[in-house]
């Protein structure tokens, strides 16, 4: 953290002492908010937080003490904006004004900000749903709206740079209520469900936002991506086929960052101790076949990028484990079951987030910070305390930036212990857990041994044994930083 600011400090005396002055001096003194430089390599961390959130005061407060690298908002409103084909943009619309006060809170929390647009107009889409296909002769409104947003924030003092076009594409808006925001382009009797047109719309929009600023990233509207093929009582369409339509119609130099996105559900069985349950491996059925939710979703998307000789960086850009009551029949309902869930929910955070990032994943993010968010899935209560998630994951930014990234699975230990080795400046980071409930050991040589913790972040200290040292792992992980 004090690093990170260090930087940013050292790019604002840059500014100050080495470019020439070609103005006349100000009397007045204003502060300059920066977003977060990067040092040597991705921080994958991030929440999002909904609209009007991020400067609450207690949000505010617990965003800062995690000290995660992303931000992810899903507030500008075209349809809010642009009310008619010939309106002018409404820079003072609602929407407009909240994204500032976001934008300027992330820039002082040194938040890098990923912008979804979206909630088109009807007279662009025909629809009354507030995020609905835009029809082909309104692409160059559409584009043009968005050349103007990025012009103006991509600028200083907002410096936003990711430009996410959707917020789940590949649902067919039939299939959700009419003030969803997702579920915009999908068309269950389309073969690539509605994909081509999501494609044409890229390939006109994507030149407008780079001439605007060339150095803005365009994010292909992170995906459901609910399975990878048709089961025998699948009657909604192909949805998996979404990507590939997008890529058919051309759009494959017309976006940097390919998104998609994870949820699973908590849930209570007789046969099974969910406090010992890797949800993210097991849960999702569609998935398991393929490794699980997160590593399933990864290796579809590159084969389907690979048919069409293309590799972007892939972001999980919304992620969480959910608790719904009708799941947990036995203690009768999440609030019931809400002390395992939430260690759950825990576990599932640095499972699914480590295994995503050895896999390359260069972003992840959870739904939400603010609580007690969609299905309690949030990082804080609804008092905006943390909960044993926002611990977990303030624990592991705090051990990631010590390491470069990404790390490499590490199978050292033996069966049963799943480990993912990061190396640092004369040491190596072990992120090490059971893969069940059973406690295991692991053995190394006491010269080799430089400190080890726990999930939560506390000192743990070793059994010593002759000159090994041996360490307890059970199912919640541990960090062992030893000599490699």
């Amino acid at each position: 953290m004090h690093r990170h600011r260090l930087l940013v400090l050292l790019a604002v005396w840059l500014i100050v002492v080495v470019l020439p002055v070609t103005a006349q001096p100000s009397t007045s003194i204003s502060t300059i908010y920066l977003p977060l430089v990067a040092t040597n390599t991705i921080r994958p961390f991030g929440f999002e937080t909904n609209t009007g959130w991020l400067y609450n005061s207690a949000v505010k407060t617990q965003a800062a003490n995690l000290n995660a690298h992303w931000v992810r908002l899903n507030t500008l409103s075209w349809r809010e904006a642009q009310p008619t084909a010939t309106s002018p943009i409404n820079w003072n619309a609602s929407s407009f004004q909240r994204f500032e006060q976001e934008v300027l809170a992330a820039n002082q929390l040194g938040l890098q900000v990923m912008a979804i647009i979206d909630d088109h107009p009807s007279w662009a889409t025909g629809s009354n749903h507030i995020c609905a296909a835009i029809l082909d002769e309104y692409h160059d409104e559409f584009a043009a709206f968005v050349r103007a947003v990025v012009a103006k924030y991509s600028r200083y003092p907002y410096l936003v740079r990711y430009w996410e076009l959707g917020n789940e594409p590949d649902v067919d808006p039939r299939l959700v209520g009419e003030d969803f925001p997702f579920g915009c382009w999908g068309v269950i009797e389309d073969e690539y469900y509605g994909g081509e047109r999501y494609g044409r719309m890229l390939m006109r929009v994507t030149p407008h936002i780079r001439a605007a600023d060339p150095g803005a990233k365009v994010v292909f509207g992170g995906l459901l991506l609910d399975r990878p093929e048709n089961g025998p009582t699948n009657t909604d369409g192909k949805p998996f086929n979404f990507l590939e339509g997008a890529l058919r119609a051309g759009a494959g130099p017309y976006f940097d960052i390919l998104a998609f996105h994870t949820y699973l559900i908590f849930f209570e069985r007789s046969s099974v101790n969910s406090a010992y349950f890797d949800f993210d491996m097991n849960a999702m059925s569609r998935w398991q076949s393929r490794g699980g939710a997160t590593l399933g979703k990864i290796t579809f998307l590159r084969e389907v990028m690979q048919r069409y000789g293309i590799n972007k960086p892939l972001f999980l850009n919304e992620t969480g484990l959910r608790c719904e009551d009708r799941y947990v029949s036995i203690s009768g309902s999440c609030a019931a079951a809400s002390v395992v869930f939430e260690q759950a929910k825990a576990n599932h955070l640095i499972r699914s987030s480590m295994r995503a990032i050895a896999a390359g994943v260069e972003s992840y993010i959870w739904y939400t910070l603010q609580g007690p968010g969609w299905s309690q899935a949030a990082l804080l209560d609804a008092t905006q305390q943390p909960r044993p998630a926002f611990t977990a994951m303030k624990i592991a930014i705090e051990r990631l930036n010590e390491v470069r990234i990404p790390p490499q699975p590490f199978t050292g230990y033996g069966s049963g212990i799943e480990s993912y080795r990061f190396s640092g400046n004369g040491f190596v980071l072990d992120v090490i857990w059971s893969v069940d409930g059973t406690q295991r050991q692991i053995n190394l040589p006491s010269s080799m041994f430089i400190a080890a913790y726990t999930r939560d972040g506390n000192s743990i200290t070793p059994i010593s044994s002759g000159s090994n040292v041996v360490l307890n792992v059970g199912f919640e992980n541990i960090y062992l930083k030893r000599k490699p």
